[in-house]
């Protein structure tokens, strides 16, 4: 079933807040503060919210006030990745995990990258596919600012009579009635740098230069690069293997450099991951279970049974 999480339904109120309305949706109790909601409670909320400002393709204006605080674990993912390309392959990592399947395909083709969904759930409300088409193309154009136009983009529900304001939204042109949204991207885009230095995702980038830091403050300029490769690597696990293909060394010759540098792979591993544990519990807007997947541990029990090791108490009376 699908779900929207407590930070993310806050872009309603940010929204209102922009036209000079107080909240009227309670993040903290009627919507659940670590509860998520049903796609149905959501499409309810989103549609109460624009009965306050109607007017036309009110989704698309909502989508475009997203901010790092909306995106809960993926702006974690955005910091963690360096192009584009990396970034939609986490978006599929986090949306697998959380639902234990994808509901987005993602496809190459020659000139072409599409990311697609489709009526696996049925037609979108028309306000809720606006809102969520546009939110995730503007939390890709902040990562990446030269990422450039789209090549076309395709929605389910029809024009009814907003096709000038889609078409501003999206700077392509934009099909209506189609049996899936798709945005396509040329498939130059993947290649397209994440910005670390944006505000957008600041605040993330300065918790991770913190944890690299303070998990080892003497640490060599190699073992710094293998830290930073950990750390990149984290929501997939941070595998030996996977990070020593990343710094473009064998798994031998990393454990033996590491081995001249008086420290082994796990201890890095496991520094790394107590530190950035300490930032991230202090991160309102993700819970316990999101960073488990942000940490690489397949398991709640797994870090749960870490987090006692390292500071004999359990995350669950640390986190508020």
């Amino acid at each position: 079933m699908i779900v929207i999480t407590h930070s993310f339904a806050g872009i309603l109120n940010d929204w209102l807040s922009s036209h000079g309305i107080s909240a009227t949706i309670d993040s903290n109790n009627r919507m659940g503060r670590t509860s998520p909601l049903s796609l149905t409670r959501w499409t309810e909320e989103v549609n109460t919210a624009v009965a306050h400002i109607p007017g036309p393709a009110r989704g698309l204006e909502i989508g475009t006030h997203v901010k790092l605080s909306h995106t809960g674990p993926l702006g974690y993912l955005v910091v963690n990745s360096r192009t584009l390309g990396e970034v939609f392959d986490t978006y599929l990592l986090l949306e697998k995990w959380f639902y234990g399947r994808n509901w987005a395909l993602a496809t190459s083709h020659e000139k072409h990258f599409e990311i697609t969904w489709d009526q696996r759930m049925g037609i979108p409300d028309r306000l809720v596919e606006q809102l969520h088409a546009i939110a995730f193309l503007t939390i890709m154009r902040t990562a990446c600012p030269t990422v450039g136009n789209l090549v076309s983009v395709e929605v389910m529900n029809s024009e009814s009579g907003e096709g000038c304001l889609y078409a501003k939204a999206f700077g392509c042109p934009v099909q209506f009635d189609s049996p899936a949204l798709r945005l396509t991207f040329p498939l130059s885009a993947l290649q397209t740098p994440v910005d670390l230095d944006n505000g957008f995702t600041s605040k993330i980038r300065k918790n991770h230069h913190l944890s690299l830091r303070e998990a080892n403050p003497d640490a060599s300029r190699f073992v710094r690069a293998v830290q930073e490769e950990i750390l990149h690597c984290l929501p997939t696990g941070a595998s030996v293997d996977s990070v020593a293909a990343g710094l473009l060394l064998s798994r031998r010759t990393l454990q033996r450099r590491l081995r001249t540098a008086g420290c082994t792979y796990r201890q890095l591993l496991d520094g790394i991951r107590e530190r950035h544990t300490y930032y991230l519990l202090k991160d309102r807007q993700i819970n316990l279970r999101e960073i488990t997947f942000l940490l690489g541990y397949s398991e709640q029990s797994a870090f749960n049974h870490a987090y006692r090791r390292w500071n004999n108490t359990s995350p669950l009376g640390t986190k508020h």
